[in-house]
């Protein structure tokens, strides 16, 4: 047996569960409700004739020129899609698209030369500055460098005068021979091209360390302006 405490317990939870059933039907129709509004939705497009309409469905012929999707109630854009690119369109985005690739593997190609250009370039500071404390150590090695070479010049050009006179015997030699109806023997022949050779391998190496002469000067002269700059004592223009 309930007695009246227990009974009025009982009604009041029966009601509150009444209630949150209600409210969540409640609840949940206007959720349903408010879907489908939003979900309500016309196209506005340009039919076959020109003429701009406004429609509930999509016909296929047209959806590739284009439309506008308007909320039903507002009359709002929600979207705007764009007509579909013709044939000419995707071919210029493709040139376009290979034209920004292009550019990209030729930017990146020149940062990559531009960091290697620094890379060597920090390598050379290094060795210089290994190198010389001053930029009178760096002359004096310049100075070392030229007179060796300048004294090889010296000893060929004595050299090359023996070798001239050399020469010019056994020309004369053959031109004797030549006189006397004796002709050129293979011996005296062998001699003249001998003598010919080293008089030309001597002025060759002459060249050559002129050359080299020329290139370390060259070279010492932009190691000392570089090594003026890394000390801070170049001179000022």
């Amino acid at each position: 047996m309930f007695n009246k405490a227990q009974f009025n317990k009982a009604l009041w939870e029966n009601i509150m569960i009444s209630i949150r059933f209600v409210a969540a039907s409640m609840l949940s129709a206007t959720l349903l409700i408010a879907t489908t509004v939003s979900a309500a939705q016309l196209y506005r497009f340009t039919d076959e004739n020109g003429i701009p309409t406004i429609s509930k469905t999509l016909p296929a012929e047209v959806a590739q020129q284009g439309y506008d999707i308007l909320d039903e109630k507002t009359m709002r854009v929600i979207e705007r899609v764009p007509p579909a690119p013709t044939e000419a369109e995707i071919a210029e985005r493709e040139i376009q698209k290979k034209l920004e690739l292009e550019q990209q593997k030729q930017a990146e190609e020149a940062a990559r030369i531009e960091a290697e250009k620094r890379r060597k370039q920090a390598i050379y500071d290094h060795n210089l500055l290994s190198a010389y404390q001053s930029e009178q150590d760096l002359l004096n090695e310049r100075n070392k460098d030229l007179q060796y070479r300048e004294k090889r010049i010296e000893i060929l050009k004595k050299k090359r005068k023996g070798l001239q006179q050399r020469l010019q015997q056994v020309q004369q030699q053959a031109a004797d021979n030549e006189l006397s109806g004796m002709g050129l023997s293979a011996n005296l022949q062998s001699r003249l091209q001998a003598a010919q050779q080293e008089l030309d391998n001597n002025q060759s190496s002459i060249q050559q360390l002129q050359t080299e002469i020329d290139t370390l000067n060259m070279q010492y002269e932009l190691d000392r302006q570089r090594l003026g700059e890394l000390l801070g004592t170049a001179a000022e223009d």
